[in-house]
């Protein structure tokens, strides 16, 4: 049988099965051999025919198991996308009501978290003006300490220079000068300790307005500032203690000084003695031993030395307060800022910047 001859055969019987049988029957030919045999032998086909027959129909009849499997594949593809859908859809049910719950949660909690923040700020840059105010008066007295106390070396000075010169005007200098040098030390300790202690408490009140973790965290704080109170005392009280003797004995000797000078108004030959003791030394035994009995403590009473000595030492106090004076003066000019009230403002700012936040956000959901 020629290419042509098939190609007519197959045609012709393709068709006619076509319009004689029905899809479902011309599946069943193809899966079951009986039913396959059985057209064979009624088409009188040869063995050539039947293939070329068979080949034909199975390109143009679908497999039933393959067809099944594809529908069924169809079907599963159909499903898994009405199921995906379907969780989409839940899912962004869910997202919109969670969303929902957390924006009417935050309009809620909105005005009182702004209103406490704002109230932070407020209380924040009020504790860093009263630091700012306290370090600006405590540096004042300083200033005014140590100007006391370089008005009392230069007094102290004086009044050793003028001893042998003036008694009763060297006397008067040198009580006005240990006056001056006893409130000048307890005055300069004391405004350190007042300082440091008040800020400590500013501190401490400040910490209480910040964001905390927990609890603990604050409790920490509390013992923290209660530490550094501690601290500040245990290391000025011995200050204190020794400018409070110093200063005593400060005032043991204007006492001396103002006792001495009742006594050279009442006996100048006494003070006359002391003066050539000072210069000339030539003063007996006895006129020796009554002048340092009468003015003992004084300048009248010392010997050439120990004035230098004294003078020296009054010297060296005097520069130093001068330094302090210079430098206390020159951070009052500059506006006598603290550094801690620097602190509490950066985190003022802070606060400020997570305010403008919150308003950023609730206006963008209230739009």
């Amino acid at each position: 049988m020629g290419s042509t001859e098939r190609n007519e055969f197959v045609e012709s019987m393709v068709g006619y099965l076509l319009d004689t049988r029905s899809t479902e029957v011309l599946q069943l030919m193809l899966s079951e051999e009986e039913a396959w045999k059985q057209l064979v032998e009624e088409a009188g086909l040869s063995r050539e025919e039947e293939v070329l027959l068979r080949e034909a129909l199975a390109e143009i009849v679908p497999d039933p198991d393959v067809q099944d499997e594809e529908d069924k594949m169809e079907r599963d593809e159909e499903d898994d996308l009405h199921d995906a859908h379907s969780e989409t859809t839940v899912d962004s049910d869910v997202d919109d009501e969670d969303d929902l719950q957390e924006k009417e949660s935050f309009l809620k909690v909105y005005p009182q978290v702004k209103r406490e923040l704002e109230e932070s700020i407020r209380k924040l840059q009020a504790l860093a003006d009263k630091i700012d105010k306290v370090h600006r008066d405590c540096t004042i007295t300083q200033v005014v300490a140590s100007s006391t106390g370089a008005v009392s070396g230069v007094l102290t000075i004086l009044g050793i220079a003028l001893a042998p010169v003036s008694a009763g005007f060297s006397l008067g200098l040198s009580a006005t000068g240990l006056g001056l040098g006893a409130a000048a030390a307890v005055t300069s300790v004391s405004t350190t300790i007042v300082e440091k202690v008040s800020t400590a408490s500013v501190e401490a009140e400040a910490s209480q307005l910040l964001p905390r973790s927990n609890d603990t965290e604050n409790d920490i704080k509390s013992n923290n500032t209660e530490k550094v109170i501690k601290d500040v005392l245990e290391k000025n009280t011995p200050r204190l203690i020794s400018a409070s003797k110093n200063s005593f004995r400060n005032l043991e000797g204007m006492k001396k000084n103002i006792d001495a000078i009742k006594l050279t108004k009442a006996s100048p030959r006494l003070a006359n003695n002391a003066k050539r003791l000072m210069t000339t030394r030539k003063v007996s035994a006895r006129n020796t031993r009554q002048v340092k009995k009468a003015f003992g403590g004084t300048a009248l009473a010392m010997t050439k030395r120990a004035r230098i000595m004294g003078a020296a030492t009054a010297g060296l106090t005097l520069v130093l307060d001068v330094v302090s004076l210079i430098q206390e003066s020159n951070h009052l000019q500059e506006g006598a800022k603290a550094e801690s009230a620097e602190k509490l403002r950066q985190q003022a700012q802070e606060l400020e910047q997570k305010l403008q936040e919150l308003i950023r956000v609730y206006d963008s959901l209230t739009q």
